[in-house]
C-alpha cells in the first residue's frame, strides 16, 4: 500500500509540474503572467525536492527522530529544573506549527479557486464565453497546460477542480515535510538546551544521588570518592549527549541543506513575484488577496526554517556559560579537563547551513527580503 500511495502522490506531483512547464513559451508575453508562473515553477520545483527527501530519506529521519527521543538521556526534575515540562512544551509548539502550515498552505489552492470563481461569476453571466474575448485561461489563477476542453465556464470549473488537486497535493507534501524539518530543528534545539541546564545542575544532581544535602560544601571533592565519581559520571553522560546531537546536526546537515538552498533561492523570487503580481491589481481584487496568502505562505515557510535554525546557534552558545556556572570550583582535575576540553570545542559555532554556503539564522531572512524587494524594483521598472 505504501508504494501505490508514494506512487500516485509522485506521480500526480510530476504531471502537474508537467503540466505547468508545458504552458511556459505562453506566459513569456506579459511580465505579470511570466513572474507569477515562474514563482509557482520554483515552488513546485522545491516540492519535488522535499517529496523526494520524505520518500527516500524516510528512514534516516526516522533514526534521527530515535536518537532525539532516547530514553537514555531522559533526566529528572531537580526543583526548577524540569527537561521532561521542557519537551512537552516544545512538543506542543511543533504540533501547532504542524498544522499551521498544514491549513495555511492548503488555503493557496483555496483563495486562488475563490478568487477565480468570483472574477468568472462577475464577469460571465451565461455558461459560454462568447462575445467576451477571454477564455478559461484567462481565469485561471496559476497557469498549466489543461488536458480537456474549456469552452464553457461548467467546464471552466472543472479545471479549476484539476488546479485544486494539483496544489493541494503539493501543499500537503510541502506542509508534512516543513512540519518533520521543523519538528527535528526544534527537537535539537530543545535538547541543547536541556543539555545546558543539566550542566548548570550537575553538582545538585550529584548531591542528590549521593543522598548529600544540597548545601553540602567540601574544600576538594577528591575528599569524597563517592562525590567525586558521581559528578564525573554525570558530566561524562552529559557530554555523550551532547556529541550525540552534534552528529544529529550534521545528519540534518547532510539531508536538509541543499532543499533549504533551493527553498531559499525561491523564496527570493516568489516574494519578488507575488509582490509585482499584487501591485497590479486592485487592493479589493480576490486576485489581490489570493496573492498575499501565497506570499504568507512562503514568508512564514523561510522564517520558520530561520528561526529554528538561529534557536540551534543561541541554545549551542549557552553551554560554555552553563558549564562555568556548574559551581566546578572544588571538582577534581579529571573533571575540569573534561570541562575545558568541552569548553574548547563549543568555541566553534554549531549551525546548520544553506546550502554549505551560508547559515540558517535570522540574517538570511532578512537578506532574502532585501533581496526580494530589489527584484520587484526590477520587475517594476521593465513593466
Amino acid at each position: 500500500m505504501y508504494f501505490f500511495y508514494v506512487s500516485f502522490l509522485y506521480g500526480t506531483g510530476v504531471i502537474f509540474f508537467v503540466c505547468e512547464f508545458m504552458i511556459f513559451n505562453e506566459t513569456i508575453g506579459k511580465i505579470s503572467k511570466f513572474v507569477s508562473h515562474i514563482g509557482m515553477l520554483f515552488t513546485h520545483v522545491v516540492g519535488i525536492l522535499k517529496m523526494s527527501i520524505l520518500i527516500f530519506g524516510r528512514y534516516r529521519i526516522l533514526k534521527i527522530m530515535n536518537v532525539l527521543q532516547n530514553e537514555k538521556y531522559h533526566y529528572a526534575p531537580l526543583e526548577d529544573s524540569q527537561p521532561g515540562l521542557l519537551v512537552v512544551k516544545e512538543k506542543f509548539v511543533s504540533s501547532g506549527i504542524s498544522i499551521l502550515v498544514f491549513v495555511l498552505y492548503t488555503f493557496v489552492g483555496v483563495s486562488a479557486h475563490i478568487s477565480s470563481l468570483i472574477t468568472i461569476n462577475e464577469e460571465i453571466k451565461g455558461d459560454s464565453f462568447e462575445g467576451t474575448n477571454k477564455t478559461c485561461h484567462d481565469y485561471m489563477p496559476y497557469f498549466f497546460y489543461i488536458p480537456f476542453p474549456t469552452e464553457t465556464k461548467g467546464q471552466c470549473g472543472i479545471a479549476f477542480a484539476f488546479m485544486d488537486v494539483g496544489l493541494g497535493i503539493f501543499a500537503w507534501v510541502i506542509a508534512c515535510h516543513d512540519g518533520v524539518f521543523v519538528g527535528l530543528l526544534n527537537c535539537l534545539k530543545t535538547q541543547l538546551l536541556i543539555v545546558c541546564n543539566i550542566f548548570t545542575t550537575i553538582r545538585a544532581r550529584s548531591l542528590k544521588a549521593v543522598n548529600l544535602p544540597k548545601n553540602y560544601k567540601i574544600l576538594h571533592d577528591e575528599y569524597n570518592p563517592a562525590l567525586e565519581k558521581e559528578l564525573y559520571r554525570q558530566l561524562s553522560h552529559c557530554t555523550e549527549h551532547l556529541k550525540l546531537l552534534l552528529v544529529v546536526r550534521d545528519d540534518l546537515e547532510i539531508m536538509f541543506t541543499f532543499v533549504t538552498l533551493s527553498q531559499t533561492l525561491a523564496s527570493l523570487l516568489i516574494f519578488a513575484s507575488c509582490l509585482y503580481v499584487a501591485s497590479t491589481v486592485p487592493m479589493t481584487s480576490p486576485e489581490f488577496f489570493a496573492q498575499m496568502e501565497y506570499f504568507l505562505c512562503v514568508l512564514v515557510q523561510l522564517s520558520l526554517i530561520c528561526w529554528f535554525g538561529n534557536e540551534i546557534t543561541r541554545a549551542s552558545e549557552l553551554i560554555r556559560l552553563s558549564l562555568y556556572e556548574s559551581d566546578w570550583l572544588s571538582c577534581s582535575r579529571r573533571f575540569k579537563s573534561s570541562m575545558i576540553l568541552t569548553m574548547i570545542r563549543m568555541q566553534r559555532p554549531v549551525y546548520l547551513s544553506i546550502g554549505k554556503f551560508s547559515p540558517l539564522t535570522l540574517a538570511t531572512l532578512v537578506a532574502v527580503c532585501r533581496g526580494s524587494f530589489s527584484y520587484f524594483a526590477l520587475f517594476k521598472s521593465v513593466q
